[in-house]
């Protein structure tokens, strides 16, 4: 299952709904929990999380052998101090 189809699938919660019939609230692919209008939460199903870190995985390692090769051909005269950005 693809991560947008999940998405594509979520639904909203509210705290309250889920204390009332968590059975009936926490039906779904992808729950967004809202308590007072704020989002406090999402739940996923133990499979729905498992797909969710397949698809991510490659996602991960290739963002991270990019960011190595930029790292690799900065020099100190690129860096900017936090303060100044």
């Amino acid at each position: 299952m693809s991560i947008a189809s999940i998405l594509s699938k979520e639904k909203i919660v509210s705290l309250s709904e889920i204390q009332k019939n968590p059975g009936k609230a926490l039906q779904g692919d992808i729950i967004r929990i809202v308590k007072n209008g704020q989002e406090i939460g999402i739940y996923m199903s133990k499979e729905q999380f498992e797909d969710f870190v397949e698809e991510m995985l490659p996602l991960k390692k290739e963002f991270k052998e990019e960011l190595d090769a930029r790292l690799g051909k900065m020099k100190p005269s690129d860096l900017k101090p936090l303060k100044d950005l």
